[in-house]
């Protein structure tokens, strides 16, 4: 045994980078040492929690061990790399710096299951609702579950913005670096850069703002200035929309959701449909009463128009002709189902004009010919004048005045 020392103890002396291989060895021993005890508490401790977790009935506890416990494994690691560090003479310099960088490894595993856990929490409190909702059956149950999947997500987007934002100052601020100084040192550079970032900056603003107002989400058909689409995603910097009419994408900034104007198809399931109806002249307003009653009854039959939101009546004497105005809502599954309703509609629209004998009216006018009817010529070339000098096409050279 004490030949083994003996030849062990020059080696372990030997030095190496500052460093006796003694020291290299204790450093080594350390880390496999908290290897061991990370093991172990991976494998035991953290599996028997999992098990006592999966017998209870709430889901608190199952977020703890998963969300919280867990990143304990890779705490302890970065505790073991710190702890095998001290055996070592290392440069001040580069102690200062691999101490800020384990610091900085632990902050953003710590951010990560922070923001993991309350991602979860957010979700099965979400799921939990809708279990709720469903169990109650409430009559708009498809527009409150849409509501919550939304909020749900919203608070995700806005967490996962926020702490995107918190963790790289935190970072920053942990590895040493003043922000204040960096700014003042860039001098007429610095300002460039400040007006660089803005924009960017505010049209991240601009994201928290959609998803914190609830404007529009992925998804939606949404009508913005004069674009009208889809809306495909959501990004940090510019929202991307697919355009209805050529399907194609264009990208948006964030930042002029702010304030400007957005219209909102999705999730719509009401509809009004307003049409003017033009019925001639000649019709006597006896008939224009029974052409009114009977589209009344046809529309009233529907079964999806509200009957507290229907109103058809003689609106006004229009130039040429009488109005008839029908104004009704209706309850739709979308508005993809909209844009057809209406077609079918105005078709049953017709029918009743057809079995009320009523023609639609259009606009016309008549002119009068002056010298036609003493004219012998005119007459030979228009035989069916006969005596009339009204309701003729204007021959070549003919004068022509509209009827008073």
């Amino acid at each position: 045994m004490k030949e083994l020392l003996s030849t062990l103890t020059p080696m372990l002396q030997y030095v190496f980078l500052g460093n006796t291989m003694g020291a290299y060895l204790a450093s080594l021993l350390m880390f496999i040492a908290v290897m061991v005890v990370c093991r172990i508490f991976n494998g035991i401790v953290l599996k028997t929690m999992q098990r006592w977790a999966e017998g209870t009935e709430t889901d608190i506890d199952d977020l703890i061990v998963d969300y919280i416990l867990r990143p304990l494994y890779y705490i302890f690691l970065l505790l073991g790399v710190y702890f095998a560090k001290s055996y070592l003479k290392i440069p001040e310099a580069l102690d200062v710096w691999l101490t800020r960088l384990i610091l900085a490894a632990g902050i953003v595993v710590g951010f990560i299951y922070v923001f993991r856990f309350l991602e979860e929490l957010i979700r099965r409190a979400g799921e939990r609702y809708i279990r709720r909702l469903e169990h109650q059956a409430p009559p708009d149950l498809e527009a409150q579950k849409r509501t919550v999947h939304r909020v749900v997500k919203q608070a995700r987007e806005i967490g996962l913005t926020l702490f995107i934002i918190l963790a790289v100052l935190t970072l920053l601020a942990n590895l040493g670096v003043d922000l204040k100084a960096i700014w003042a040192s860039l001098g007429i550079g610095g300002i460039a850069v400040v007006v660089a970032v803005k924009d960017p900056l505010t049209n991240i603003v601009g994201r928290i703002y959609i998803f914190g107002t609830g404007i529009f989400d992925e998804g939606h058909f949404i009508v913005f200035k004069n674009w009208a689409g889809t809306v495909k995603k959501v990004g940090f910097f510019r929202t991307y929309l697919e355009l209805f009419t050529d399907m194609t994408t264009v990208s948006i900034p964030n930042a002029q959701f702010i304030n400007e104007g957005v219209k909102n198809y999705y999730g719509r399931t009401k509809f009004m449909y307003k049409w003017d109806l033009d019925v001639p002249y000649e019709i006597s307003a006896e008939a224009v009463e029974r052409l009114i009653a009977a589209l009344k009854e046809m529309i009233i039959g529907l079964p999806e128009v509200n009957l507290d939101m229907c109103w058809i009546y003689l609106d006004r004497l229009d130039k040429y002709s009488k109005v008839v105005r029908v104004w009704f809502q209706v309850a739709l599954p979308d508005w993809a189902a909209s844009l057809f309703y209406g077609s079918k509609v105005l078709k049953r629209v017709q029918e009743v004009f057809v079995s009320q004998g009523v023609d639609f009216a259009f606009p016309t006018s008549s002119v009068h010919l002056e010298g036609v009817s003493g004219s012998p010529e005119l007459r030979a070339l228009i035989p069916d004048l006969a005596g009339s000098d009204s309701g003729t096409p204007v021959p070549p050279g003919g004068r022509a005045k509209p009827e008073r």
